[in-house]
Order: structure tokens, then sequence, then C-alpha cells
């Protein structure tokens, strides 16, 4: 009777919206950030073999689920975006691109975020840096580390350690469309204890709609010389002058 208690808390582990487990682990983004005033939609499907194994049984639940994102360009080098997690919550984060070597070359990001998770259980706050290579290659790899904690904002929600892992994948796609395979490995420790061990890994994959290329970012036109401007103007007046009377003939 017992086991199949255990049994059964497990199969309905999952719908605990106040379980760990719906973290927004999957980063699904890599370094390179979003145009200026552009945006991009993005949805991100995560599979967690390990999820949910209580002590003593041998009965192993995995958890999947999706996350939708959105990315608005902030600027040259910074981007703002909205998670939705499938753990019913919210995230904001901010994407700053610190490090590259000129437009289409290997580049560096930190993102830091914070948002109601766990179903408005817990204040979430992550940070994460990410590296990427080539972005105008249509084949670039992707890494980095990324930590996140959880803090209880409702009666009954319990306290958690910090999740810590790293992360990597490779994007393919063009223009038009993306497709970035991602696996994570973390530290996540299940303060429910409906799990055995501490490591968890996440297989994960992002489509996302629009590329954000290097080559696609925002440059300011160059800026006329006041002589240049005053050599424009006088030849648009003689020209209006030639067709309003007639012009002398060489």
């Amino acid at each position: 009777m017992r086991t199949i208690a255990r049994r059964l808390a497990l199969l309905a582990a999952p719908i605990l919206l106040g379980a760990t487990a719906c973290l927004p682990y999957t980063v699904g983004s890599t370094a390179e950030t979003v145009p200026e005033g552009r945006t991009t939609t993005s949805t991100s499907y995560y599979f967690i073999p390990n999820a949910f194994n209580s002590p003593g049984d041998t009965v192993v639940t995995a958890m999947a689920g999706a996350d939708m994102e959105w990315r608005h360009g902030m600027d040259e080098r910074s981007d703002i975006g909205l998670r939705l997690t499938s753990g019913a919550g919210a995230v904001i984060n901010y994407k700053r691109r610190f490090s590259d070597r000129g437009t289409g070359t290997p580049a560096l990001a930190y993102m830091v975020g914070t948002g109601i998770v766990n179903g408005g259980n817990h204040l979430h706050f992550e940070a994460t840096l990410i590296a990427s290579g080539n972005e105008a290659s249509t084949v670039m790899p992707f890494g980095g580390v990324r930590a996140m904690q959880v803090i209880p904002i409702s009666s009954g929600a319990v306290h958690d350690s910090p999740t810590i892992g790293a992360f990597g994948g490779v994007q393919f796609g063009d223009r038009g469309f993306l497709l970035r395979p991602e696996v994570g490995v973390f530290y996540d420790r299940s303060a429910l204890g409906l799990r055995q061990g501490n490591i968890i890994v996440v297989p994960a994959i992002t489509l996302q709609r629009g590329r954000p290329r290097s080559e696609t970012r925002t440059i300011p036109r160059p800026r006329l010389e006041e002589s240049e401007r005053k050599n424009v103007t006088r030849s648009m007046g003689a020209a209006i002058r030639c067709l309003l009377w007639n012009c002398p003939t060489q």
C-alpha cells in the first residue's frame, strides 16, 4: 500500500506547481542580441528524464514543458526579453553583449532577470553568461553557465538551494527560421524530496522566427559634411531654376 501511494505521489508530482522543477532551465538564446527596434518570438521545448524519483522507489517520472519568449532590441548591444514558463510563471530578463570582434564574429554576453515562478509561490532570480561563435554562419555553437535562485513569497512555499549549471548547443538556420538544440546539466536539489539525485539533465530545442544576425544590426547613416550639404542645396536650386526658366545652352 505504501508503494502504491508513493507511485501515485510521483505521478502527481508534475502537477504540483510548488515543486521547484518549473524553473526556466533552457536558455534558448545565443550571445547575439536582437537588432534595435526589432522583436523576435521563440518557443523552447524541454524534457527532464529524471524529474521525479523518490528515495527507495524505482519509478522515475519524466517532465516535459514549453516556454515562450519575446525579445526586443533596445540598442546595438542590448535587448530585453519576456518569458512565460510552463510552470505558470513569467520572467523578465536583460541581455548585454559586452565582447565581440566585429560583425559576424564570436561574442560574449551576460543576461540577468527576475520574475514570478511556480504558480506565484516563488520570486525568481537568474544570471547567465553566454558565448557563441560566428553569428553569420548557418551552423554555430553556443554555450555558457547559468545560476538561478527562488525565494518563497507565499505561505507554505518551500525554501530551496541555488540551482547552478552549464549548457551548450548548436544553432541552425537562416534569416527566416532558427533551430537551437540544447543540453543543460544542473545541480538542483529537490526541496520537496521528490528526486533522489541532485544532478539533472535537460535536453531542449528552441524554434525561432526571424534571425537576429550580426549584419542586421542597426548602423547609423553617415552624416554629410557642412560643405557637402551646401553643394547639394546649390545643385538642387540650379536644377529648379532650369525647370522654371530656360537654361543657357553651351
